[in-house]
Parts: C-alpha cells; structure tokens; sequence
C-alpha cells in the first residue's frame, strides 16, 4: 500500500491527456459547424479518436525509475494494474467526451455508440499491451519510443486486412460480424498483456 501513491502520481497522464483533446478536436467540427455527415463518416472520425486515446495509453507504463524499482518485491503486473486506473480514468473521459460532442449533431442518434465504445476498449488494451512489451524491452522503462510505433504499425495492419477479416466496416452488413472479431481482439490482447507482465525478465 506504501507504494500505491507514489505509483499513481508517477503514472504519465499528460500525453494521454493531449492525445484525448486531440481526439475530441477531430470530432467536433460536424458539430460545431452544422455539418451532415454520414453515418459512417462520424464513424471514421470516433475511429480516429479513439486511436488518438490509444497513442496516448502507450505511455501509461513510462517509468523512468525502473532500475531502482526492479528488485522491490512487488510483482510487475501490480504496479501495471495501478498505473492502467488513472490511464483509464483519463481515456475513458476523453473518449465520452468524444462522444457527447459526436451525439451532439441532428443525424448521430443512430450510431452504434456500445459497439464504438467496445472498439475504444479493444484499441485502448492492444495500446496497453505495447506499452507493457516496450516497458519490458527498455532497460531504461522508457517504453513508448517503442510502444508508440507498434501500435501504429498494428493500426495500419488493421486497416489493409481483407474483408473477411475486417475490422473498420461501416455501418450495415458485416457490422455484427466484425464486432465479434474485435471481442476475440480485446480478450487476446488482455491475455497476451497478462502473459508479458508476468513473465519474470531472467
């Protein structure tokens, strides 16, 4: 309990933090404006901030003091699970703000805000899941140089797959479909992050 404190004041919340304005300044303007948009399109725009939430969830695990922290008896999935909760907390405002400014506009009433919201989860746990493996791979626990490029690298993957893998469909046929692949991604994603935490470095 001594170290719960210092580990969530420690915890990078500032990069997640601009990464959420950002987000939230790419879905604003159809509302600001007046603009109709498609269905789809308010879509892409969420996608878009809820990649933005993702970069910035990949410097969750920065930790600079790493090397006087390693021989603690602490278990390294402990201090991860701590610093996720203000890395959600933060995200989770930053993206229902981004949906509070989406649901402001006349057309958006019938987006499938749940299953947006299941995207952002799936996006925000492969985040967390490079940031664990960059966590891991830096001596240093400076893990985002790494983390960050990951999983932009696993975005644009994301965006070539072909379509009976498709992730980012749009609204109608396929939809529900797609929806099942990101569940099966998320619980993959949480159980590989689980495996890289607990694994002890030899």
């Amino acid at each position: 309990m001594v170290l719960v404190w210092p580990t969530l004041r420690a915890t990078r919340t500032v990069p997640l933090l601009a990464a959420g304005i950002v987000g939230v300044a790419v879905v604003a303007p159809p509302a600001v404006t007046g603009s109709l948009l498609s269905l789809d399109e308010h879509v892409t725009l969420l996608r878009l901030a809820m990649a933005c939430v993702g970069l910035g969830v990949t410097f969750a695990l920065d930790d600079p003091a790493k090397p006087t922290t390693e021989t603690l008896p602490v278990p390294a999935w402990l201090g991860a699970l701590l610093r996720a909760a203000p890395s959600m907390v933060v995200g989770g405002a930053c993206w229902a703000a981004a949906l509070l400014v989406t649901r402001s506009g006349r057309e958006t009433a019938a987006l499938p805000y749940a299953d947006l919201t299941r995207e952002a989860v799936a996006v925000t746990a492969v985040a967390f899941l490079a940031a664990a493996v960059g966590w891991r791979r830096s001596s240093r626990g400076i893990g985002s140089p790494l983390a960050a490029p990951m999983l932009l690298s696993g975005m644009t993957v994301v965006a070539l797959l072909p379509a009976p893998l498709a992730l980012l469909v749009g609204v109608g046929g396929g939809w529900d479909a797609a929806h099942d692949r990101w569940m099966f991604l998320l619980a993959g994603s949480l159980l590989a992050t689980v495996g890289v935490l607990a694994v002890r470095r030899c």
